[in-house]
């Protein structure tokens, strides 16, 4: 069985990629999805918030670890760190610009990603977050997912970027001859009900909304985002058992 492998991806940043991944691989690992999955996190975005959020949750302060991805893509030795029981990650850091600027100089160049995933220990789902560019590094992350989910936010910026996302998910999976099947949209820091808000729903609705996730604000915040993620976890689980193939009788 492949190892679904999701890249979380819009070009326009500000959508949520970050919060999503976060939040989902929480909600993946957590028993309310019918079943505790090992999900590994890969931050791909040099601003490395990704990385520094899991820091400060587990020191509080910015994340110091090395080996990162960009010594992965790099030199194609991978190393993993253990944040729970079932969640691990990969960081990331401020070299992955010029590590990219490196891949970019090479041919091919698309491949680096998935060398760097080869022979890791057994996970049963990995979240790619994604930078907002369409850049070498996005160009990996498709060359080496399996399935795409897209958070967008009710914005018309928001929806072009979620637009041009699926013209370059498309042009990448026709150059590689390559399937990848995307799980749909999340529509984040949702507002109360407005004119606006019902047609950007209606439109990511095209897209296979899987949810929406609200714009919370107070103590109890992070945790009302988590709990609305819950359900997207297993809407998305329930997609990827479809996939699998029934066993013969």
């Amino acid at each position: 069985m492949t190892t679904p492998i999701i890249a979380l991806c819009n070009h326009k940043g500000g959508s949520g990629k970050t919060t999503t991944a976060w939040h989902l691989a929480h909600a993946l690992t957590a028993e309310t999805t019918g079943a505790m999955h090992r999900v590994l996190l890969v931050d791909l975005d040099d601003q490395a918030t990704l990385t520094n959020r899991l820091a400060h949750s587990i020191t509080g302060s910015d994340i110091e670890t090395e080996p990162t991805i960009a010594d992965a893509l790099d030199s194609g030795v991978t190393s993993t760190y253990r944040y729970t029981p079932l969640l691990s990650y990969i960081p990331a850091d401020h070299r992955l610009a010029w590590v990219a600027a490196k891949m970019q100089a090479s041919s091919p160049n698309h491949a680096y990603l998935v060398r760097a995933l080869r022979n890791l220990p057994p996970y049963d789902l990995i979240l790619l977050d994604c930078p907002p560019s369409a850049g070498i590094i996005m160009i990996n992350a498709l060359a080496a997912c399996t399935h795409t989910l897209i958070p967008v936010t009710a914005s018309e910026e928001s929806w072009d970027g979620r637009q041009r996302m699926e013209t370059m998910i498309a042009e990448i999976s026709s150059v590689l001859a390559k399937q990848i099947t995307p799980l749909g949209a999340v529509l984040t820091m949702r507002s109360p009900r407005s004119k606006t808000q019902d047609y950007y729903e209606g439109l990511n609705a095209q897209a296979g909304l899987l949810g929406a996730i609200p714009h919370a604000v107070g103590l109890d915040a992070d945790q009302r985002i988590y709990t609305a993620y819950q359900p997207i976890a297993s809407a998305i689980l329930a997609k990827l058992a479809q996939e699998q193939p029934c066993s013969a009788n």
